[in-house]
């Protein structure tokens, strides 16, 4: 595989929408096929039925994944069936257990009504997803991307992320690279531990910024995607 042909799946965070990508895809280099998925917003899907939904849009070729936040779980999914079609996977603030306990019991709430997803303050959505410089406009793109998904199905997939599970115990053979916000409010820098010590192969970047870092900081995390398939598609001596 050239980079020339490098094909790249985006798999959202939890609002499933992939419109918070806009940011990253402008950053990449033309040379990439990037290619954004999106889960049903009306539908409460399981992990299962979400890897599965996937692995339809995977090309006939290996391709790399990036898998944002609430799209680790899908990918760790993913890979208990159907490894061989990954080339690699880039996790960007991903987690395998839940992240913050005390906030997700929290979040539910504020998931079952789409108007208080429209006017969370906008020093919430700073201190914990976009860091204090986030724009307006950023506010409002994210408040608007959470607002456009069912209240059930937001607090369905909530429900995922603090459930906990196994993903087996046989080290996971597939390149990885797991890219930390170094200013992560929802992740705690711990989790990464887990990608390191499952994975074979796992690179481990930390950008400085939020926990949206491919919203906030997307010339720095499509650096680190170019980096990662650079070091795949290169030739073996």
């Amino acid at each position: 595989m050239s980079r020339s042909a490098a094909q790249v799946l985006l798999l959202p965070g939890l609002d499933g929408t992939g419109r918070l990508f806009a940011p990253l895809v402008a950053a990449l280099p033309s040379s990439i096929n990037a290619k954004v998925v999106t889960y049903p917003p009306g539908e409460a899907l399981d992990l299962q039925a979400l890897a599965s939904l996937v692995l339809r849009h995977l090309p006939r070729e290996k391709a790399i994944v990036v898998a944002e936040s609430f799209s680790g779980l899908v990918v760790l999914e993913l890979l208990q069936s159907a490894a061989n079609r990954l080339g690699g996977v880039i996790f960007v603030g991903a987690f395998a257990e839940p992240p913050r306990p005390f906030l997700l019991r929290l979040a539910p709430v504020a998931s079952r009504s789409p108007v208080l997803l429209r006017s969370v303050p906008a020093f919430l959505l700073r201190q914990y997803c976009l860091g204090r410089e986030a724009s307006a406009a950023q506010l409002n793109q994210l408040r608007e991307a959470l607002a456009s998904v069912s209240p059930e199905v937001l607090s369905h997939r909530l429900s995922l992320v603090a459930a906990r599970r196994s993903f087996g115990k046989s080290p996971i053979e597939v390149p990885c690279c797991y890219i930390r916000a170094l200013q992560d409010r929802l992740v705690p820098a711990h989790c990464a531990t887990w990608f390191q010590e499952r994975f074979s192969h796992c690179d481990l970047k930390e950008i400085d910024g939020p926990h949206f870092l491919l919203q906030t900081r997307p010339r720095e995390a499509a650096q680190a995607i170019v980096s990662f398939l650079e070091r795949q598609t290169a030739p073996t001596l």
